[in-house]
């Protein structure tokens, strides 16, 4: 994601595409796995939690990146055109993520609230029961393939088939039909194709532009990454690795988010103390990369201290109806 917004070259924007779509995936697993065996669609606790999980964070960084606009204009304007010029309705757009999901909204303190907002309306729409059933995510999936379906044979193209909100539907009902068939096959995916997968992934990810076109990467390569992804997490959710490598997966888990919401913020610092505040390219995000996860670590440990024991504590009042399957992991890097 860092590479995609900082690497300064058309080739890598996709990077950030295909990784947030395999995360969907995930997300939809996770979150079909938690409402059904940790909070048995008690949607209190359910959205309590998500605001938690979601909000905090995300409010810390708009008002550190908001002090930041207001005093450094010029600078912040050079570094991302998503922040120039912003007016009180900017602000309070903002400050409300949900119409975040819309691009006609170009100010964006937050520079991933688009995908935050839309996860979000994932959440509601497996809420409505899309979740509950392995044949009404199977609906869900049906007019997620038909939403594709046009986007391909029509003129709404690659802008419909990536940033409409909608579009996001194929990815979660994916995740969600996962979930249903570990629960009802003993088909497995084995976790020895973790590796393979994975670098079967980079290969799609890294061919799309280079090796083939522009246009493979925004459509059969677009596709593909999904189907990898499916098998991705299918796989993963079998992986049952030691306690070092579990703890080791959780605390990255636990930074994914905090990287995630500031990278844009602490990309800029290191534009305005080591290069121009307009810098791109690789030197760039070599440094912005580290920038980041120090920022993350400072996040995280924060959320830690003050957040996650509220949640915590949600969880564990939570009414448990549904028997648990071993999807811990996957549950814990969602943020499930």
């Amino acid at each position: 994601m860092i590479l995609s917004h900082f690497g300064g070259d058309p080739y890598y924007k996709h990077f950030g595409y295909y990784a947030v779509r395999v995360f969907f995936i995930l997300s939809g697993f996770a979150i079909t796995a938690a409402l059904n065996e940790v909070y048995a669609f008690e949607l209190k606790r359910f959205w309590a939690n998500r605001a938690l999980r979601l909000l905090p964070l995300y409010y810390l960084v708009l008002m550190a990146t908001l002090a930041t606009v207001l005093a450094l204009p010029d600078e912040t304007a050079r570094f991302s055109t998503r922040w120039a010029g912003p007016n009180l309705t900017d602000f309070w757009l903002n400050l409300m993520l949900l119409p975040m999901m819309s691009w006609a909204h170009g100010f964006r303190l937050v520079m991933p609230a688009w995908s935050i907002a839309v996860e979000i309306m994932m959440y509601a729409y497996l809420v409505l029961g899309f979740a509950r059933r392995k044949s009404y995510a199977t609906m869900l999936f049906a007019a997620a393939v038909a939403f594709h379906t046009i986007t391909v044979f029509d003129d709404s193209g690659w802008d419909a088939r990536y940033f409409d909100p909608h579009s996001a539907t194929l990815g979660f009902s994916i995740g969600a039909l996962i979930y249903f068939w570990r629960r009802e096959t003993r088909l497995k995916v084995s976790p020895r194709a973790i590796l393979p997968l994975l670098m079967l992934w980079i290969a799609n990810t890294a061919g799309g532009g280079w090796l083939l076109s522009d246009d493979y990467a925004r459509l059969e390569g677009f596709y593909l990454n999904s189907v990898i992804g499916a098998a991705l997490v299918a796989a993963l959710a079998e992986w049952r690795p030691t306690a070092a490598l579990r703890n080791v997966d959780g605390y990255l888990g636990e930074l994914a988010y905090p990287a995630f919401l500031c990278h844009s913020l602490a990309g800029f610092t290191v534009a305005l103390t080591f290069f121009e505040p307009d810098a791109r390219g690789i030197d760039f995000t070599l440094v912005a990369i580290p920038a980041s996860l120090v920022v993350a670590v400072f996040m995280a440990t924060l959320n830690q201290r003050w957040i996650e024991p509220l949640r915590r504590k949600i969880r564990r009042g939570a009414k448990v109806t549904a028997p648990p399957s071993p999807e811990g992991q996957a549950l814990g890097v969602a943020g499930a």
